[in-house]
């Protein structure tokens, strides 16, 4: 109780009356215990940190009706409690020496002062307290790490051990390093944190950009000249050195590995395919725009794009759309399939950003977020060709 008058002392609020809390006997317990509670409180009092008060009725029971904050400053010292805003200004001094140099980003300054107004009105920033301030440098360190990022994607673990020295760090706040991500660059419509970090080049594991088309390859020893009846998986540089050669009818991407699979082996025909394996990576990305761009250059195929028909499938679809340029269309994507085939949805997260896109993800977002709106993932349908329905 007399903790809880110092926070409210040093919340950020304009008080117009003195601090006061009531007294019920009820949470107290019996005698034994009202009487330690007593001793304490008039220990208190004779420090001249509280102001003990009785109504009418106390006079004859002894108890008391409420205790009233007389002097912060006392109070502190009785309770050996440091003050907020001394707490926050020692972790401030201690942040500014540990990373000065992240601290000359603006934005970073920006984070570091919003924590420390929460700090020194006893709250928590991010869900760090004062007590955190390292983690919350760790925090800012990883971040601060992300954004500078240049060059090929790198794993979790080893970017983390890299930046700080600890290769778990990463794990236990992605969520916080996300969020700041997203606070950095406003544009990302993401809403997972493992989607952002991919986005932004930090992958669980290495990629191979899975492929099957007209490649044409010729680098650094490595020979392709068609994928055959199956695919093959290429790593990041020899994806940008890729062509096609000759035109395709379509391009096609697909989210899920086991769908991209089945396509490519039972699907024939004259198509560029490729495996997005769930949200790409950076690198993953990259090479996919590369070829869909080399496809493009050649012919006007149209774009497809396949994957589950939720909240996180559309969110892949409007990333593809945004790093190649154009509208995809989707393919086996349609409210009347997930009508008949689909479950219930669980979740309408990022929706409502994805509903203000124009073409095929926008109207599926929409219909999606209605009380209709039903997933579905694409393992559960047979892959068939988009242009099964179009004729010539």
């Amino acid at each position: 109780m007399l903790h809880a008058l110092l926070d409210r002392f040093e919340a950020p609020k304009e008080r117009v009356r003195d601090i006061t809390h009531p007294i019920d006997y009820r949470t107290v317990g019996g005698p034994a215990a009202q009487d330690e509670f007593h001793r304490v409180l008039r220990d208190a009092e004779r420090a001249e940190g509280i102001i003990l008060e009785k109504e009418k009725l106390g006079r004859f029971t002894g108890e008391y009706a409420r205790v009233r904050l007389a002097d912060p400053n006392k109070l502190y010292t009785f309770l050996v409690r440091s003050p907020a805003g001394s707490l926050a200004r020692a972790a401030r001094t201690e942040i500014h020496k540990i990373i000065p140099e992240i601290l000359h980003d603006p934005f970073f300054l920006q984070i570091e002062g919003e924590a420390f107004d929460a700090w020194r009105s006893n709250k928590s920033f991010l869900g760090y307290t004062v007590d955190q301030a390292a983690s919350f440098v760790t925090l800012l360190q990883l971040t601060h790490g992300i954004v500078n990022l240049a060059g090929r994607d790198v794993d979790h673990r080893t970017f983390s051990r890299r930046i700080v020295k600890n290769s778990k760090a990463l794990e236990r706040c992605e969520a916080r390093v996300a969020q700041l991500l997203r606070r950095r660059f406003p544009h990302f419509a993401y809403d997972d944190p493992r989607e952002v970090l991919k986005a932004n080049g930090i992958v669980r594991r290495a990629h191979l950009l899975q492929v099957k088309g007209p490649l044409q390859l010729s680098a650094n020893g490595l020979k392709v000249d068609g994928t055959g009846q199956a695919f093959i998986g290429l790593p990041w540089q020899a994806v940008q050195k890729a062509t096609l050669n000759h035109p395709v009818d379509y391009v096609l991407t697909i989210e899920n590995p086991t769908s991209f699979w089945r396509f490519c082996t039972e699907i024939g025909g004259n198509y560029l395919a490729l495996l997005t394996d769930g949200f790409p990576a950076r690198d993953v990305l990259s090479g996919i725009v590369h070829l869909v761009k080399s496809a493009r250059a050649v012919s006007d195929a149209p774009i497809y794009h396949w994957g589950d028909i939720d909240a996180g499938g559309l969110r892949i679809a409007a990333h593809l759309e945004d790093a190649i340029g154009q509208s995809v269309t989707l393919h086996e994507m349609t409210p009347a399939l997930a009508m008949e085939f689909g479950t219930p949805l669980q979740s309408r997260v990022g929706l409502n950003k994805l509903k203000l896109r124009d073409g095929d993800v926008g109207s599926l977002a929409t219909w999606l977020s209605s009380d209709e709106g039903r997933s579905l993932e694409q393992e559960e349908l047979d892959p068939i060709s988009p242009m099964s329905g179009i004729v010539s």
